[in-house]
């Protein structure tokens, strides 16, 4: 943060533990219409860093300071690999101890990464839904990045 930011000014905000969240964001806490419980806008004096994971849902709160907001956003990967799903490909769990689990189980056991990269949902009523990220956008991937999750 270049700028010191208070209780309430609003700017950056995340929902704790989100990375780890096998189900949609509901749309309801997306718009901040409902559960602003769980957000959390840290406080922050100018010159702090504030550290956390591209898969954990986050926005920003509308800036209600008198003063400009002023920022500075760094990223610590290269794009195929920013929402986190590469580094999981051949670290998944022993087959020993996810065998017999429930599509729902093996949905919640899934490593953070984000949601658009066909990540397994847990639907409100138990059912695993895959994610949706386009063929269209994996093949435009695949054919300039070499990656169909760029």
């Amino acid at each position: 943060q270049l700028t010191d930011v208070g209780p309430g000014d609003g700017g950056f905000a995340i929902v704790p533990g989100s990375h780890k969240a096998n189900f949609p964001c509901p749309k309801a806490l997306v718009n901040m219409e409902e559960y602003g419980e769980y957000l959390v806008q840290p406080t922050t004096k100018a010159g702090d860093v504030v550290f956390f994971s591209e898969a954990a849902s986050h926005g920003t709160m509308a800036w209600t300071a008198e003063h400009t907001r002023t920022a500075v956003l760094i990223r610590f990967a290269p794009g195929h690999v920013a929402y986190g799903r590469a580094y999981t490909q051949g670290s998944q769990w022993p087959e020993e101890m996810t065998q017999g689990m429930t599509p729902g189980q093996l949905a919640v056991m899934e490593p953070p990464y984000h949601p658009r990269l066909d990540r397994p949902l847990v639907a409100a009523d138990g059912s695993v839904e895959k994610g949706n990220y386009s063929a269209m956008k994996k093949n435009f991937n695949t054919k300039v990045f070499a990656n169909k999750y760029y």
